[in-house]
């Protein structure tokens, strides 16, 4: 055997010895994922289902993907929340209404945002046909690793019942990577 095989066989060796003796590895998180939610026509804009995406490059955005149960119409409205640590507690919060703007905050919890970001580009959201598309740029927020979100669909003049979460009130969906690990 060579000298560099030797090497890379024990390098090899002692590289299972200590991936063996510190336990399993703990996996990492998906790079996509799909939530469904029940279709609940009684909902003011009723969410259907969830899709998260991880971004393809460090330099592009992860998406959300929000499938409405009816086109977008004028009224509807939709607030997305981040988790990125993992907490169970709001980082970002994405707020907007159909065929106007939105803004984005630093968030506290549910009910409390923080800051105004909306000027730093740090996502973006889109209402059309029967998707609303939130786009989240990973280095404007510090590139945290993975990112869970809850997602709140309304209509203006309807009661606070015909409010739809997806995937439960105040509550995240399992975390995705928000871009890949390089």
């Amino acid at each position: 055997m060579t000298s560099h095989r030797l090497i890379a066989t024990a390098a090899a060796a002692a590289a299972v010895a200590v991936t063996t003796l510190s336990g399993p590895a703990q996996a990492l998180p998906p790079t996509s994922r799909v939530v469904k939610d029940a279709v609940e026509p009684a909902k003011a804009y009723d969410i259907v289902e969830v899709k998260l995406r991880s971004a393809p490059k460090t330099t592009k955005p992860a998406v959300v993907q929000i499938k409405h149960g009816r086109g977008v119409d004028t009224g509807d409205s939709i607030d997305v929340w981040f988790d990125f640590d993992g907490d169970k507690v709001p980082d970002i919060h994405v707020s907007g209404d159909a065929f106007s703007e939105f803004t984005v905050y630093e968030a506290k919890s549910f009910t409390k945002d923080g800051k105004d970001i909306s000027n730093k580009d740090c996502a973006r959201l889109a209402m059309g046909g029967s998707v609303s598309k939130v786009r989240l740029f990973p280095a404007c927020v510090d590139s945290p690793l993975s990112f869970a979100v809850a997602v709140k669909s309304s209509s203006q003049g309807k009661p606070d019942s015909a409010d739809d979460w997806a995937p439960g009130t105040e509550k995240f969906t399992k975390k995705v990577l928000t871009a890949p690990l390089t």
